[in-house]
């Protein structure tokens, strides 16, 4: 059974107390009972009914003790799990009493009894890092439902920094309406435990320092595997940018330094020489500025971002012509230096 058998946690609202579950049958035909141990009262035994759909558990149940004077009402009660493996929801009676309510998982793992020359021999761990990213919300639902079929008994966690920072489970983020147009950060994060006593865990983050995604297991092809399906969801929201020539591994400010270095020698004094290479530095901070100030290495939409042919290829374009004109500026000021350019002086 995928939920599990042995519950244990606690109720709160009009009634409080110990809770202790224990499920039996199949997921969408489940029985068993429920022991509430509520202080001043006793312990109160349900026998419960319900189901299970991967990610909300629903119960109704029935008091099967007895209290004189003391009314126990027909339970009603749904969870949702959590990316921790924890039940949490809330419950009501038909006699008005309701409340909230938190399940931890008391099985005993795989882990414990497994034979341990049958532990996966490490835990493997593989990231992959993109280039610049421009994505809107509806392509971030997208990648953090294709992680959420890899994950039945785990919520995908999306966290959200723009005015604040906000961490909400999926079906939630599909629904909450942001007040900014766009976020800084955003990160999808998602945990469960294996059959081989470890845990499987997928990654995405996007942001101005970094966009990677990683993956991480004991099952070597599942994290292999998660990570290609990964990369192929997010590549075509890659944008390129002269500062980094994807395929090249180098960008424009590497080529303005090499550049000034290879003409070097020709400069006969070392004041020109310092010039040179103060103006490419200059060149290349001003390049990494611009870029960072208005081509950000990562545009996220909370809404539909801009479309249109002109829309897409904008960024881009400001790129290269940002690194065009760095360009020239090195070329007129190494010409100058070499006598190649004479500037005709005021009278």
């Amino acid at each position: 059974m995928a939920l599990g058998r042995l519950w244990a946690g606690r109720a709160y609202g009009t009634n409080t107390g110990n809770l202790f579950a224990k499920l039996d049958g199949d997921d969408d035909a489940l029985n068993g009972t429920l022991h509430l141990n509520e202080p001043g009262v006793g312990v109160v035994v349900y026998a419960v009914q319900g189901s299970f759909d991967g990610n909300q558990l629903t119960l109704t149940g029935q008091p099967q003790t007895q209290i004189e004077g003391i009314a126990f009402g027909q339970l009603t009660a749904t969870a949702s799990l959590g990316a921790r493996g924890d039940l949490t929801g809330e419950w009501a009676t038909n006699i008005g009493s309701a409340g909230t309510f938190i399940l931890f998982p008391h099985d005993q793992t795989q882990a414990v009894e497994a034979d341990p020359s049958k532990l996966p021999d490490q835990l493997h761990t593989v990231r992959h890092h993109f280039q610049a990213i421009e994505v809107d919300r509806q392509q971030i639902t997208a990648i953090a439902d294709e992680i959420q079929r890899e994950f039945r008994n785990a919520q995908v966690v999306v966290t959200v920094t723009a005015d604040t920072e906000q961490s909400r489970f999926l079906s939630d983020f599909k629904t909450l309406n942001f007040s900014a147009d766009r976020a800084a950060v955003i990160k999808l994060y998602v945990r469960e435990p294996e059959g081989s006593g470890l845990d499987r865990i997928a990654l995405v983050e996007f942001g101005p320092q970094v966009n990677m995604a990683m993956t991480q297991g004991g099952d070597e092809a599942w994290v292999f595997g998660m990570l290609e399906k990964l990369k192929r969801s997010i590549r075509p929201l890659e944008r390129s940018y002269t500062t980094n020539f994807k395929r090249l591994g180098f960008g424009i400010n590497q080529l303005l330094i090499v550049g000034a270095i290879i003409f070097l020698p020709d400069l006969g004094s070392l004041r020109d020489r310092a010039t040179l290479m103060a103006v490419v530095l200059a060149l290349a901070f001003a390049v990494n500025w611009l870029h960072g100030r208005y081509l950000p290495f990562a545009a996220i939409y909370l809404r539909k971002k801009p479309t249109g042919l002109f829309a897409r290829m904008a960024p881009t374009a400001a790129s290269w012509l940002i690194a065009a004109t760095a360009s020239i500026v090195a070329a007129l000021v190494a010409a100058y230096l070499q006598g190649w350019l004479a500037i005709p002086s005021a009278r």
